[in-house]
């Protein structure tokens, strides 16, 4: 019974002999193969090459207007076949052209006359191979369409430039923000979203790991923020996730946070923090001040309680929330840390400044690390 395994595959046969086009293609018939082409010499191998797109070619080495290693020179030359495999078949046996053809591209050598099982054996190597190598490029094709998708439904969370406008507008405020994930999803997410007519709340949030797994988790995050009864209290907000949190993140997996509630009639921020690096106040004076809250990230303790902060933010006050991908990112000078962010928030005039400003630091390249800067200063 013939093989179906090679029944899709497309051989190119190259040869001078019309005895030996024929005995090669009665070969591949016997392993299944009845996609063949046949070409008499190597002008018209690369023409039917063009349009047949071979998934290997048989290739004789001694033939008129074009030999083999000519047609091996402009064969790998052509982009859309320059991997198809090339099984030289040849009378030569001699060291020299072997290298020849080996070093002009050819994948595999055997010696005329051709032995059918070592025949048969070789090409169905390189045959396999090629679809191995197919059925990779289809599934990286499908994971990479996969990964497209999901990064566009994770930015997608993010605030649209519509609604930080909204936001700017109702409460007297300026939105600048950084977002740069280390693959194509990260684990880290932020938003803002009013509240009543004086406040409205803003968090960060950093998953550990990277990838499609810590994004799952942010859509998790989201999800469990958007439909939550304490939005107003940033302390029992956090105490709230963070049981949540534990009953479905996978052992290792937590979070760290930062929620915060701002009253513009009032001018306070009520922060929380879960592990996540102190929010940076700078005052209307210019002067830069870390607060830092020493408290476990979410996911992990059950029943932790979190505290709430209050701090004065009137106008000319600005505010910058941070994940740890800025503090632990290295600049030319060394790692930014906590200092860095700092020069950050002192640095900055607008929320214009923000994308320049972290791009002067760390460049422009793909961090190593997940990372999420947020600066919102009053009017």
């Amino acid at each position: 019974m013939i093989s179906t395994e090679f029944a899709d595959c497309k051989v190119l046969v190259v040869d001078d002999s019309q005895r030996n086009l024929d005995f090669v293609s009665l070969l591949l018939s016997t392993a299944g193969i009845t996609k063949v082409e046949c070409a008499l010499d190597g002008i018209e191998g690369l023409e039917k090459a063009a349009w047949f797109g071979p998934d290997m070619v048989v290739l004789d080495l001694m033939m008129p207007r074009m030999d083999g290693y000519d047609f091996l020179r402009r064969f790998r030359a052509m982009p859309s076949l320059a991997d198809v495999p090339v099984l030289v078949a040849t009378a030569l046996d001699d060291h020299e052209q072997r290298a020849k053809a080996f070093d002009l591209g050819g994948s595999d050598y055997v010696v005329k006359p051709i032995e059918r099982r070592e025949f048969i054996a070789r090409l169905s190597v390189h045959l396999r191979n090629r679809q191995l190598i197919g059925r990779l490029r289809n599934y990286q094709d499908r994971l990479q369409f996969d990964l497209e998708i999901a990064r566009s439904m994770q930015r997608g969370l993010l605030p649209s430039h519509d609604r930080v406008a909204a936001l700017e507008k109702a409460y007297g405020i300026r939105i600048g923000s950084v977002f740069r994930t280390a693959f194509e999803v990260g684990g880290d997410l932020w938003d803002a979203f009013p509240l009543d007519a004086d406040r409205f709340g803003l968090w960060l949030a950093d998953f550990a790991g990277h990838g499609v797994a810590a994004a799952i988790n942010t859509f998790r995050l989201h999800a469990m923020l958007r439909d939550s009864p304490n939005a107003g209290d940033p302390g029992t907000l956090l105490a709230d996730l963070n049981g949540r949190l534990k009953g479905v993140l996978p052992r290792g997996q937590f979070a760290t946070m930062v929620y915060g509630v701002c009253d513009v009639r009032e001018h306070k921020l009520s922060f929380s923090s879960a592990g996540h690096p102190g929010p940076i106040l700078k005052s209307l004076a210019g002067t830069v001040q870390s607060y830092p809250v020493a408290s476990p990230p979410l996911g992990i303790v059950p029943g932790t309680k979190y505290r709430s902060v209050d701090l004065a933010f009137g106008p000319g006050t600005s505010l910058l929330l941070y994940s740890d991908g800025l503090s632990e990112a290295e600049a030319a000078e060394g790692p930014v840390g906590e200092e860095g962010a700092l020069a950050v928030a002192a640095a900055l005039a607008s929320a214009a400044d923000l994308p320049a400003t972290i791009v002067r630091l760390l460049g422009d390249q793909a961090p190593e690390d997940d990372l999420t800067v947020v600066w919102i200063s009053r009017d």
